[in-house]
């Protein structure tokens, strides 16, 4: 494929602070020339895939998620209705973001999420991007659910960890980036750590058996030692991704 120009679509897992991975993937195929053509995304996969069909490159996002003014985004809740509040009206949301609909983007993104009131995975590419990203990124209990036009929503990756179904019907190789490769043995008998191997094998599940659906698979074992909830990883977690995506891709 390197070489030559080529198109691609591309499904973003999501993964917290290893979204950073994602950025180095897409990198690399900025750099070869290899044209995505339509994105569908979860949670942090949702928040690139807006980014990036809005023009932001991913060195710029990589900057962006490195600044100070990311952590202004949130605050302390007190527990009232989750653990943090979000807040999504902020200069470096206005960076990373730059259009306001899904319609004006310069590529298709799909983004899932959750309807808390029946459990149903819903796909979006239309309406406001914030809003929807957020709702795709609401990880409960860390964040309350968004209430939008009569769904409480909830992160998509509680359903479908790796979402592809809006991609089949493009005539392209659908490439798969995957940010929770495996599931770890609990280090230690605590609650947390229980509560996070639950979580991570139920994404896991989904996110294997969908495998042989995709053309191109992307993902490292290594990405686990990164917490989805550090931001001191960043530079790592992209040149990750980037080498990646050329032994991938270099085949």
């Amino acid at each position: 494929m390197v070489g030559d120009t080529k198109e691609i679509v591309l499904a973003l897992s999501g993964g917290g602070a290893r979204g950073a991975y994602h950025l180095g993937v897409l990198q690399y195929l900025d750099e070869q020339n290899i044209k995505v053509k339509a994105i569908c995304g979860t949670s942090i996969g949702s928040i690139i895939a807006a980014s990036y069909a809005s023009g932001v490159s991913p060195k710029e996002q990589l900057e962006i998620f490195k600044s100070k003014g990311l952590k202004k985004m949130f605050s302390f809740a007190w527990f009232r209705e989750s653990l943090f509040n979000v807040n999504v009206n902020i200069p470096c949301i206005d960076a990373l973001i730059k259009k306001s609909r899904f319609e004006e983007l310069d590529i298709p993104v799909y983004i899932t999420a959750m309807d808390l009131q029946n459990g149903d995975e819903i796909y979006f590419n239309r309406g406001d991007i914030r809003t929807l990203c957020t709702a795709s990124s609401a990880l409960v209990p860390m964040f309350k659910p968004v209430e939008h036009e009569g769904k409480v929503l909830v992160d998509g990756g509680f359903f479908n960890h790796m979402p592809y179904k809006p991609l089949k019907k493009y005539d392209y190789p659908l490439v798969g980036v995957n940010l929770n490769p495996i599931v770890k043995k609990a280090s230690r008998p605590r609650l947390m750590s229980y509560l996070k191997k639950v979580i991570a094998i139920r994404m896991f599940i989904t996110a294997d058996s969908q495998r042989d659906e995709y053309d191109y698979y992307i993902s490292n074992d290594e990405i686990l030692k990164y917490s989805i909830f550090s931001l001191k990883n960043f530079d790592e977690l992209f040149e990750l991704g980037y080498a990646d995506a050329k032994k991938v891709f270099s085949v």
